[in-house]
């Protein structure tokens, strides 16, 4: 496993927000619309082995699943594959190797905890200390719980070598993409970190899977009724 880095930036004590794909892919959806909405350039990728074999295509150009934006006060760390378990921990060695010189202010993890709606984000961190964040903003901190993947891997990694790191878990229906729970983890950092991103498209794209949702939910009813009616034949 190998960082490559695209172009060399002089970071100034950043923001490192990581949103690989999870439940109801809520940081990832979350992490893209901030990487558009602030055209944030893609300044290196992880060339991992292990990785799925497939690569994004956008505007023709190739790009690798595992990729880094950023510019000087701010990181993403997003991919377009969701990371298999047995690179789990050498992918957070490696993102906490490339974090510890440029000395990020904190590293925030995105993810998503399957409620079955998209409501509330819950905090959780590294130390009891960083709880204090949670409390200025009156974000309910997880009592209880496991968290996944890199995001938890990579807030224990993180601590290890004294970075200070925390993560935000959105709501989420869980069993499908859910930009509404992407939404309110934008909503978050803007008033933590004052990224000023928008998230008007992603309430709209909501309100549509919603929309479509509804349609099928009443055609399946529909079905179920016709259905019923032809196998269980009612006479007066």
């Amino acid at each position: 496993m190998e960082y490559i880095a695209k172009k060399e930036i002089d970071f100034k004590n950043p923001l490192v927000i990581e949103g690989f794909p999870g439940v109801g892919l809520v940081g990832s959806i979350a992490a893209y619309q901030i990487i558009k909405k602030l055209e944030l350039e893609c300044i290196g990728y992880f060339d991992v082995p292990e990785a799925p074999p497939v690569n994004l295509v956008e505007e023709g150009v190739v790009y690798p699943p595992i990729r880094v934006y950023g510019r000087e006060d701010l990181i993403v760390l997003f991919s377009d594959v969701i990371i298999p378990p047995v690179i789990v921990h050498k992918l957070s060695d490696k993102i906490v190797e490339i974090l510890t010189p440029i000395n990020p202010q904190i590293v925030v993890s995105l993810g998503g905890l399957a409620t079955g709606k998209s409501e509330k984000v819950y905090g959780i961190a590294s130390s009891k200390e960083l709880l204090e964040i949670f409390e200025k903003y009156d974000i309910p901190i997880l009592k209880f719980g496991m968290v996944g993947g890199v995001s938890g891997s990579l807030i224990v990694k993180s601590n290890n070598n004294k970075i200070p790191a925390i993560g935000l878990l959105a709501e989420t229906v869980g069993i499908r993409p859910d930009p509404r729970g992407a939404s309110n983890l934008v909503n978050v950092l803007n008033k933590m970190y004052g990224l000023n991103v928008n998230v008007e498209e992603l309430i709209e794209e909501a309100d549509k899977i919603d929309e479509k949702i509804k349609q099928l939910a009443q055609e399946h009813a529909k079905l179920m009724t016709k259905t019923a009616r032809s196998e269980y034949p009612m006479y007066l």
